[in-house]
């Protein structure tokens, strides 16, 4: 699935906006099989061209999705502060009692959203270093 900047993206569905941008992470294994053929596929196909590519891949699709998620939490931080000086003035009222859990519950998610990012791409990273290692090195992280 290809996520692009140009797509706007609301936070009340970023759990399946995440999930569908996921699904490189999900086929990295069967993407690795065709970056890497065995040796008698090998001149069909360059694995340091497909390896460099799928790296290039990854990475924009850990910013983007990086991004996302901070951009959701802090519109939800923000909300929530909102809501907490709303609260204040009315703590009697149920209503905003209950608008001042959800967009706690939703941090928390979006917290969640941040380890398991990390999960992910370490895991990712980790088949591509050991699949890609002899044919493409990736810059280092400035």
């Amino acid at each position: 699935v290809n996520m692009d900047a140009t797509t706007p993206v609301s936070c009340e569905d970023i759990s399946d906006t995440l999930q569908a941008m996921r699904a490189i992470d999900d086929k990295i294994i069967y993407e690795l099989n065709i970056a890497t053929p065995t040796q008698s596929f090998r001149n069909e196909v360059d694995p340091r061209n497909h390896c460099k590519s799928l790296y290039d891949q990854l990475n924009n699709t850990y910013e983007h999705r990086g991004s996302l998620i901070a951009t959701c939490l802090s519109e939800s931080k923000m909300k929530l502060r909102d809501i907490q000086a709303e609260a204040s003035a009315k703590m009697d009222d149920p209503r905003i009692m209950r608008r001042l859990r959800t967009e706690q519950s939703k941090i928390r998610e979006l917290q969640n959203e941040v380890t398991i990012e990390e999960i992910i791409r370490e895991r990712s990273f980790k088949v591509f270093e050991e699949r890609c290692r002899q044919f493409y090195k990736p810059p280092k992280p400035e």
